[in-house]
């Protein structure tokens, strides 16, 4: 009976142990494949804009009014953005010099109240990281958007008016 519960109380302590162990691991807000949670499931409003609207945008709006941020990798910027973009090559966002690159892009963005397109390649979750890096850098969550489907998706990318290729 002794021996159980010698046995009992090593594997306790072990278990204890470890849960003490992982808790103090570091965190670094969820940018390294921690555990903890993922910016594209933060507790935000998300806005998104049609490729559509977002063509409108484009073709009627001028450019000095609104800004695209596209976060592509540079091979796939290189193929195909819309006109005006501001490349910052951030994609997953998931690390933080992916959220770096974002959080110093903003500066460029907070002088105004114009509302800003986010392009990433599906139009999802590394659209929200940078949603939620931006906020976090003092812009207003009123002014951000998702392109939906993005870069992937985008339709008009046979007329050089809406898609440049570099």
């Amino acid at each position: 009976m002794k021996k159980n519960l010698r046995v009992l109380l090593v594997g306790l302590l072990a278990v204890v142990g470890l849960v003490i162990f992982a808790g103090c691991g570091s965190n670094d807000g969820g940018t390294s494949g921690s555990s903890t949670a993922d910016r594209a499931e933060a507790d935000i409003d998300w806005q998104f804009i049609s490729p559509a609207d977002m063509k409108k945008v484009v073709e009627d709006e001028d450019a000095e009014s609104y800004h695209v941020v596209d976060i592509q990798p540079e091979a796939d910027f290189a193929k195909g953005h819309l006109p005006n973009s501001i490349e910052l090559a951030a994609y997953p966002v998931d690390t933080k010099e992916l959220e770096d690159i974002v959080t110093d892009s903003a500066d460029q963005m907070s002088d105004d109240e114009n509302p800003i397109y986010v392009m990433c390649p599906g139009g999802g979750a590394g659209a929200k990281r940078t949603i939620s890096v931006l906020i976090d850098a003092g812009i207003d969550e009123s002014r951000l958007y998702i392109i939906e489907d993005g870069a992937k998706g985008w339709p008009y990318k046979d007329d050089a008016d809406l898609w440049v290729q570099s």
